[in-house]
């Protein structure tokens, strides 16, 4: 049985501004099993991930992660480790009626598109700077898992009109429960400003991305 809530995802209405996006506040089948999936976020098997060279040409970033599935292929060795609660949360987000769902929502062809996710976590300094995705990720689906979230502890998602993390269009707490579409375009802008030294926990999340091959 499926833990996504795909009607509701398939049913929600998406925005244009500053781009194509939608917020979902109610992402599983019952709040209960988003509960579950908070409590069960491991901490295990994550590696850290960090771009902070002046002299490049893609987005700069630090952050923690533990991919799950790679382009298309669900990592065995690391999903058989957790939870099975996350293990069917993996197969909901590699399964045909969630991908069908999105693409009701977003009006975006997924047919073909290879997924990916990846469990984050953005301890105290984590950050990603305002980009927009590779031309090759269709949509994203960020999952959060957080208990609360403090405004102070700044971390949030912003969707953003322009390059300047300052120009916000919409502020999102990565809350339980809580879910954002993004559909990628050229003035898809978003990022992450620095998690506060004075939060007490880790921002967590699941990314999954559809990928054009």
């Amino acid at each position: 049985m499926s833990l996504v809530d795909i009607e509701t995802i398939s049913r929600a209405e998406l925005e244009q501004d500053p781009f194509g996006h939608v917020v979902i506040p109610r992402s599983f089948v019952t709040d209960a099993v988003a509960e579950k999936l908070r409590g069960e976020f491991s901490d295990d098997g994550f590696e850290e991930s960090e771009r902070t060279d002046l002299n490049r040409s893609d987005k700069q970033y630090r952050m923690f992660n533990r991919s799950l599935v790679t382009a298309g292929a669900v990592d065995e060795d690391q999903v058989r480790t957790l939870p099975a609660n996350w293990q069917q949360l993996v197969a909901d987000v590699v399964s045909r009626p969630y991908r069908e769902a999105l693409s009701a929502l977003t009006g975006v062809d997924l047919e073909g598109c290879l997924v990916e996710a990846r469990m984050t976590r953005y301890a105290r300094g984590c950050w990603i700077e305002p980009h927009t995705d590779r031309p090759d990720k269709a949509v994203t689906h960020l999952f959060y898992f957080n208990d609360g979230w403090d405004p102070q502890w700044s971390g949030d998602l912003r969707l953003l009109r322009s390059a300047d993390m300052a120009d916000c269009a919409k502020r999102v707490a990565p809350t339980t429960g809580t879910s954002v579409v993004l559909v990628r375009s050229d003035r898809s802008w978003h990022g992450v400003p620095p998690v506060a030294d004075t939060c007490p926990v880790d921002r967590r999340a699941l990314l999954v991305h559809f990928v054009r091959p």
